[in-house]
């Protein structure tokens, strides 16, 4: 796999950008998102800009705790490769979570996120409100006293 102009592999800089979600780091996310970024959750609307995502990204730090679980990810070649700005596609299979306090959702993503020059410049989860109204009774029932989450 060929890495991107900046020398670290688009892989990488998913993972790097989950960690930064994952710490609650708006900085360190936003050090890693392209100004034209764009991140779209199937379903909501398409949220533009850097600004406006790591505004996105800062208001769900202050709101829920954010976990991921990376099942599989795998990257693609640029969607064109006679375009050196291309962007590397990156698809991610996880496990979410939202937490509020002793509550946790945990529900399946599937996520394709678009790499350019180190940045992440594009990012889609796809998820079923189903699984994630089944995970969000999980975590309700796990707050029952002596329930335990497992």
């Amino acid at each position: 796999m060929a890495a991107t102009t900046t020398g670290t592999d688009p892989d990488v800089v998913v993972r790097m950008f989950f960690d930064a979600l994952i710490s609650g780091s708006t900085a360190a996310a936003a050090d890693l998102v392209a100004d034209d970024v764009w991140w779209a959750n199937v379903g909501l609307p398409t949220v533009r800009g850097k600004r406006a995502v790591v505004g996105a990204i800062a208001a769900m730090h202050r709101s829920v705790r954010f976990g991921v679980r990376t099942h599989h990810l795998a990257v693609a070649a640029p969607a064109d490769p006679t375009d050196h700005r291309s962007p590397f596609v990156v698809l991610t299979e996880r496990t979410d979570s939202l937490g509020v306090g002793r509550f946790r959702c945990d529900f399946w993503v599937c996520g394709r996120l678009e790499v350019r020059d180190g940045l992440v410049c594009g990012w889609q989860d796809y998820f079923s409100t189903a699984d994630m109204a089944r995970g969000a009774a999980r975590g309700l029932i796990g707050m029952l006293p002596g329930l335990r989450r497992t």
